[in-house]
This record gives C-alpha cells, structure tokens and sequence, in this order.
C-alpha cells in the first residue's frame, strides 16, 4: 500500500455563474503519472463529500497509488449555489475534472468517474460529452433518473455496481438497463447490501479498485 495525503482544495464549477465549490484531495507518496479517479456523493439533500463509502472509497483508491477527488456539490455543506436536482451538477463535475488534470502528477490520459447514487447519475448526465473521461463507475444508480433522464450514451468501458437488496437499483431492472448500452461494460453485484452500501462498504471498494486497476494497467496491491 501506498503512502497518502489528504488537502482540502477549493475550484470554481464550469458554467456561468461559476460556483466555489470544496472538495479533498488523496494524494498517493511519490508516484507521478497517477490515474485520476473523481468521486461525485449521493443525493445532495441527505448526503456529501463525507459519505462513508466515499471516503472510505477515496482513501483506498489513493492507497493504491491513484489521486483521488471527492467533492461536494453546489449548495452542499460549504460549496457555493443551490441545489437543482440533477440539472446543474453535471458542471459541477465538470470543474472538479478541469481542477484534478492539473496536477502536476496526474495522468491526464487515465481519468475515471465513480458516481454512487445520485452522483452515478450526474456522471451519466456528463461523462458522454467529455472525452477525457476514459471510464466510469455507477454505484447504485437511480433507474426511475436514468431510464427517462439521459439524452447520451458513454460508450467507452463502464461497471455498474449495486446491491442485492438495492430498491432504487434492483438488478432485474439495472440488467436490461445496461445490456442495450453501447459499448464495453460490466455489472458487479454486492452481496447483502442495500442502496446505500452500508455495512458492505469493503466489498464494494474491493469490487471497484478490481476494476479500475485493471482499467488503468495497475498491479494488485
């Protein structure tokens, strides 16, 4: 496992008017040409940055040697704007993206989005129209969003994650959700958890550093 350090860091949403958003920033001890991994929350109203399976998520992921960014949306605990459910967030990723690919250490070529709830469907909202994005992950995605909601595909490589007990992404209706994507992609289902992963945040994570290590050419740890 690799040394890490956590920072607070501040960035501007994309957009007009831009926001000053907060996020932390998980940076792996003496690597250059990290892969970047993005962390967008669950829903704004009930959660934030400081979600366990976020956090939790973002340390492991820098632990493996990758820079890590967690973020709170607009309107979120210290970030500036107001909440619009979905329909401004995306470019709230958008400016977490332009912040990260600056490091001075970051492998711009090797960027990842890991949404969980309401944040898998902001990176679904956003993900197809930036190129840089190379692959995502979509824990628990809301389906009553996504099946109605999303006018593009992400057609690069893509694994959805979910829960055995996930009401608001059961896997009967996440199946044919994904099947008729373009596109490579995967589902992982964790065992006895719900829409939230609480309890199960290590099988998750262990599901998730799997895949994006595999995506970015990275040994096991």
């Amino acid at each position: 496992m690799t040394s890490q350090a956590e920072r607070p860091v501040t960035f501007y949403s994309k957009g007009q008017p831009a926001f000053l958003l907060e996020g932390v920033l998980h940076e792996p001890a003496g690597i250059d040409m990290a892969p970047v991994i993005i962390l967008c929350h669950p829903q704004p109203a009930s959660s934030d940055m400081n979600d366990t399976l976020t956090v939790a998520l973002a340390r492991s992921l820098a632990a493996a040697g990758m820079i890590a960014f967690r973020f709170n949306f607009r309107g979120v605990g210290k970030s500036q704007g107001q909440q619009t459910d979905g329909r401004l967030e995306p470019l709230d990723l958008a400016g977490a993206i332009d912040t990260v690919i600056t490091h001075p250490k970051a492998n711009s070529a090797k960027v990842c989005v890991v949404g969980h709830a309401f944040g898998a469907y902001a990176t679904l909202l956003y993900a197809p129209f930036d190129k840089r994005v190379r692959t995502i992950v979509a824990i628990s995605l809301p389906l009553f969003r996504a099946t109605r909601g999303l006018t593009k595909p992400f057609e690069r490589p893509k694994l959805f994650v979910t829960g055995e007990f996930d009401e608001i992404c059961p896997l009967y209706k996440l199946e044919p959700f994904v099947e008729q994507l373009p596109g490579p992609k995967g589902i992982k289902v964790v065992t006895g958890a719900r829409h939230l992963m609480r309890g199960y945040e290590e099988a998750a994570i262990n599901a998730i550093l799997k895949y994006i290590r595999t995506w970015a050419n990275m040994p096991g740890v």
